[in-house]
C-alpha cells in the first residue's frame, strides 16, 4: 500500500483528473444532444406560444438554454450517431467535450471538422480554443460570394425603387395639372376633391416604397447583426453580453424616436 502511494505523483494525480473530465464532457455532450433532441421532439407538439410557459413548467428551462441545447442536437446529434457507429468522418467530433462542442458552434459547420483537426482543438484549453474561433477568418471565397450577391440584391432593389419611384413622380406630375387646371376652370367641388385624393395616395405611394427599400435594409443588416452576435456568444460570452445590451439599448433609444 505504501508503495503504491509512494508512486503516485502530482502529475499522475493531474493526468488522471484531466482524464476524468474529458471522459465527463464526452458524456456531457451525448447528454445535451440527446436532451436537445427530446427539446425539439417536444417543441413540434407544444402550442404555440406555450413554448416558454412549457420549458419552465415541466423541465425548469430558460429559453435561450433550450434553444442551446436544440442547436448542440442539430448540429452534432447526427455526427455524432456516425461517429460512435464507426463513420470516419465524424471521429473528430466524437472525440469533443460539451464545452469545446459549444465554442465550435462558431465555426460554420461545413468547416467545422477541418478546423479542428487543423487547430489541434484537442491540445488546446478553453480560452485558448475560444480565441482562435473569435480570431478565425471566414474563407475569403464565401465571404466574396455573399457580399456579392448581397451588392447585386441591393443594386436589384434600388433599380426597382428608382424605376417606381420614376413612374410615381410621373403620375404625381400630371394630376397636379389636372388638379390645377381643374381648379381654373368650371370642375366640381366633387371632381377637386377626388384629384386631391388621388395625389395625396400618389404621393404616399413614394414615401411608402422609400421607407419598404430601408426597411429591407435595415432588416437584412439586423439580421446580420443577429448572426454575428450568436457566432460570438459560445467564443467569447462577456463581450457577447456587453455588445447584447448596447444593441437592446440602441433598440430603445430607437423605440423612443418612432
Amino acid at each position: 500500500m505504501d508503495l503504491e502511494l509512494s508512486s503516485r505523483t502530482p502529475q499522475i494525480i493531474a493526468a488522471e483528473i484531466n482524464s476524468i473530465k474529458e471522459q465527463t464532457g464526452k458524456i456531457l455532450l451525448q447528454s445535451a444532444v440527446e436532451i436537445g433532441r427530446r427539446l425539439t421532439e417536444a417543441k413540434a407538439m407544444v402550442d404555440h406560444g406555450e413554448w416558454q410557459k412549457w420549458l419552465e413548467s415541466s423541465v425548469s428551462y430558460s429559453q435561450s438554454t433550450a434553444n442551446k441545447l436544440m442547436r448542440v442536437f442539430a448540429e452534432y446529434g447526427s455526427k455524432l450517431t456516425a461517429g460512435h457507429q464507426g463513420g470516419a468522418n465524424s471521429e473528430s467530433i466524437t472525440s469533443l467535450s460539451y464545452t469545446q462542442a459549444v465554442i465550435l458552434l462558431g465555426v460554420p459547420e461545413e468547416e467545422r471538422e477541418s478546423f479542428i483537426v487543423e487547430n489541434d482543438v484537442a491540445s488546446l484549453s478553453t480560452r485558448e480554443l475560444q480565441q482562435v474561433v473569435q480570431e478565425r477568418e471566414p474563407a475569403p471565397n464565401d465571404t466574396i460570394t455573399q457580399l456579392t450577391a448581397e451588392r447585386d440584391d441591393l443594386r436589384k432593389q434600388a433599380s426597382s425603387l428608382k424605376a417606381a419611384g420614376r413612374t410615381n413622380e410621373a403620375t404625381i406630375k400630371t394630376l397636379q395639372e389636372q388638379l390645377e387646371a381643374a381648379k381654373k376652370g368650371d370642375a366640381s367641388a366633387g371632381k377637386i376633391a377626388a384629384l386631391e385624393k388621388e395625389l395625396k395616395t400618389a404621393r404616399a405611394k413614394v414615401s411608402a416604397n422609400k421607407i419598404i427599400f430601408h426597411f429591407d435594409s435595415l432588416a437584412k443588416s439586423f439580421n446580420e447583426l443577429l448572426k454575428e452576435l450568436a457566432k460570438l456568444a459560445p467564443a467569447d460570452p462577456e463581450t457577447h453580453q456587453k455588445y447584447k445590451g448596447e444593441i437592446n439599448e440602441f433598440i430603445g433609444k430607437m423605440r423612443e424616436m418612432l
